[in-house]
């Protein structure tokens, strides 16, 4: 007997590192911690005054972009290279001027066609909502494969045809929808964010479109009260 349970610890604790970091630790559906969000909702957002001269990518994200979020939020942020992903910190940037900690993002990963995502984590692990820079080009913001895009490519995918649309509605049931509701305020949610990151980055057009989509898909939301109220600020 003991020498079946040693058999199968093994195996688990193998199973698990053969896992990417971030994975062996946390589950890539699990929902946003408050920290996460306040990353997305409060740091992305906040206006940094830069004055960064040529200088190598380890001396901007661990000193003078945190520096720059504490003085213009008071929130310690991490900034580094996801796991083995490649970015090579003796790159040389420049940043000048006033702009969001989002705009500095991109703008430091355009030139070299990288990625960056608020990393999503258990609560009180140290990397939690801290910024991963990748060599992903397609992540802004969100890890490739979740994220709003996802949850609505998922969507999509899922979707019932249209001869089955009635048969499904009929198997719907009371003790169903409240899941239905949860789900549709996360969804809304996630697009709200998305829809004031494109704000944020003076994509006002996308910004529009989200907010519109929001209000339009989930009318009954808390999200879609606010889509209203930011679309009403942005102009119709």
């Amino acid at each position: 007997m003991t020498r079946l349970f040693s058999a199968l610890t093994l195996a688990t604790a193998a199973a698990v590192l053969a896992l990417p970091p971030d994975l062996a630790t946390f589950a890539a559906d699990t929902p946003e911690t408050p920290k996460v969000k306040s990353t997305r909702e409060k740091v992305l957002p906040a206006k940094l005054k830069l004055d960064v001269d040529k200088k190598m990518l380890r001396a901007i994200i661990s000193d003078d972009l945190p520096a720059a979020v504490k003085e213009a939020t008071g929130i310690t942020l991490k900034i580094e290279p996801a796991p083995g992903s490649g970015v090579t910190l003796t790159s040389s940037f420049e940043l000048k001027g006033e702009m969001t900690l989002a705009e500095a993002l991109t703008k430091l990963c355009e030139e070299k066609s990288w990625g960056w995502y608020v990393n999503v984590a258990k609560p009180g692990d140290q990397k939690e909502g801290a910024i991963f820079l990748t060599t992903n080009p397609k992540e802004r913001g969100y890890k490739e494969g979740t994220g709003p895009s996802a949850a609505k490519e998922v969507a999509k995918k899922d979707e019932p045809k249209a001869k089955d649309k009635a048969k499904e509605k009929e198997k719907e049931t009371t003790k169903d929808e409240p899941k239905a509701g949860a789900d549709a305020e996360r969804t809304a949610s996630d697009l709200l964010t998305k829809a004031r990151v494109q704000n944020n980055l003076k994509q006002t057009d996308k910004a529009k479109a989200t907010l519109s989509e929001i209000i339009e898909k989930y009318p009954d939301t808390k999200a879609a009260a606010d889509a209203k109220k930011l679309l009403e600020k942005l102009g119709k």
